[in-house]
């Protein structure tokens, strides 16, 4: 769902805050050899040794014999590192070089089956804690090489800048020249982004670039959004400037300590195509990871809301699912984000839909849509971000008119809980569909579409 940012949906934080604890080589001493049984939410496998000790063993499968070094203790578990293969099971192979020291990756060492099996499972597992026993179906995925969205991480030592992401459980960045998950559009990016890092970085200095391809009706659209811990001076502004003209780039923007973003440099419009609207997205605007997990989230969405008659999308964002709903009903969109109800409203307007797309800006996890607003609906789409909708599923069951809900979620922990809620409210649940935008990661999309009876 589109928000102002990824670090609303993903909780990352400024450049030299919020990372992770680095775990060094000392603190793993103990060894022991141990069997993987199964494998976690995170991809690592799970191994018991013989005293009853968990352990989370990263790059290993199910059957493998393994020597490791038992290190931190982690959730109901401790860490470990493979030292040595007794016996490999059947296993994958890894397409990437950075494979095992870049962050992004977890399970390229599966194999298709195996991998598809896994990340289902995830969905399977957290409703299964919720005494929830539903249909879930096959894995929708993506093509491989489909994401139009990205954020870099940027480093000085010295003379030498390195550009890519954060190391496994650390704090080193790992240099790359491309990633085999991006559209071919955002590697070609990587070398001019270095040289735009190298002109505005000090020597130990850091910054996050966030690049994204928007599709709009007149062709992609380059959007850029940079951050470091200083303000940008004289340096930064020329060499983003002279980024905006030799790369093609639409828009480029500074996101500031408080978080604000606000563009340096606008040569054209940021507009993104929402079925039969066109929305011009406010600076930092976050769209869905792939045109093709876009599409099939919103033609599941859409089809959960067959006959509805008035609709409220709650976490609209600036209309990804909106449009294509007001070809069903009246749809009335909510979020908390100004900016995108703004956007929202003028693209209904500019597209003919004013009528059937109404929007308001309001905080949905402090003030929730209370039953007797929610009198006239009986259909309602929630896209929240990954802490879920708790607050709000607890007004809707209360809403006697509300016949339908439509519940899209990124964390399938929250989505379980939140589906709990509408169940023991009288919802039955029809088939889940797990969404895999995020290849080779623990991070599922989940939709599921509810009804219930007068």
């Amino acid at each position: 769902m589109p928000r102002r940012s990824d670090d609303r949906r993903q909780g990352r934080g400024r450049p030299r805050r919020g990372r992770r604890p680095v775990r060094s080589a000392a603190a793993f001493k103990e060894h022991a050899r141990a069997t993987v049984t199964a494998l976690a939410a995170q991809g690592d496998g799970v191994a018991e040794t013989e005293d009853g000790r968990r352990l989370f063993i990263p790059f290993t499968v199910p059957g493998d014999d393994v020597d490791v070094l038992i290190g931190p203790a982690r959730g109901d578990g401790f860490e470990a590192r493979v030292l040595s293969f007794a016996r490999k099971a059947p296993r994958g192979e890894a397409f990437c070089p950075h494979f095992e020291t870049c962050g992004g990756c977890s399970v390229q060492h599966l194999t298709e089956a195996d991998y598809r099996a896994w990340k289902r499972g995830l969905l399977v597992q957290a409703l299964s804690r919720r005494g929830l026993a539903l249909e879930v179906l096959d894995l929708a995925a993506v093509p491989r090489d489909a994401r139009r969205r990205v954020t870099f991480q940027a480093e000085r030592t010295g003379s030498a800048v390195v550009l890519g992401f954060a190391e496994r459980r650390g704090l080193r960045i790992e240099g790359i020249e491309a990633c085999p998950l991006l559209a071919a559009g955002l590697n070609g990016l990587i070398p001019s982004l270095r040289e735009l890092a190298a002109a505005m970085l000090r020597p130990g200095e850091r910054a996050r670039l966030a690049a994204a391809r928007v599709e709009g009706p007149e062709g992609p659209a380059l959007d850029l959004v940079v951050e470091r811990d200083r303000e940008p001076d004289l340096a930064a502004r020329e060499a983003l400037a002279e980024f905006a003209r030799t790369s093609g780039a639409a828009r480029i923007s500074w996101r500031d300590a408080a978080g604000a973003v606000e563009p340096v440099a606008q040569i054209s419009p940021v507009t993104a195509a929402f079925g039969p609207a066109s929305v011009e997205l406010p600076p930092g605007g976050f769209m869905q990871p792939t045109a093709a997990g876009e599409d099939i989230l919103r033609s599941t969405v859409v089809a959960g809301a067959k006959g509805a008659a008035r609709i409220a999308e709650l976490y609209a964002g600036a209309g990804t699912f909106t449009f294509a709903l007001a070809g069903i009903a009246h749809v009335h969109a909510v979020d908390g984000d100004a900016a995108l109800m703004r956007a929202l409203g003028t693209g209904a307007g500019r597209s003919g839909l004013g009528g059937r797309v109404t929007a308001e800006t309001r905080d949905l996890a402090a003030r929730p849509l209370l039953p007797g607003e929610l009198k006239d609906v009986d259909t309602v789409v929630l896209d929240p971000p990954r802490a879920g909708a708790l607050r709000q599923v607890e007004q809707i069951v209360q809403a006697p008119g509300v016949r339908r809900v439509v519940m899209v979620s990124c964390n399938p922990q929250t989505f379980a809980r939140d589906l709990r809620v509408l169940v023991d409210g009288g919802f039955v649940a029809g088939a889940v569909t797990p969404v895999d935008q995020f290849p080779y990661s623990h991070h599922l999309e989940c939709v599921a579409a509810l009804t219930r009876e007068n």
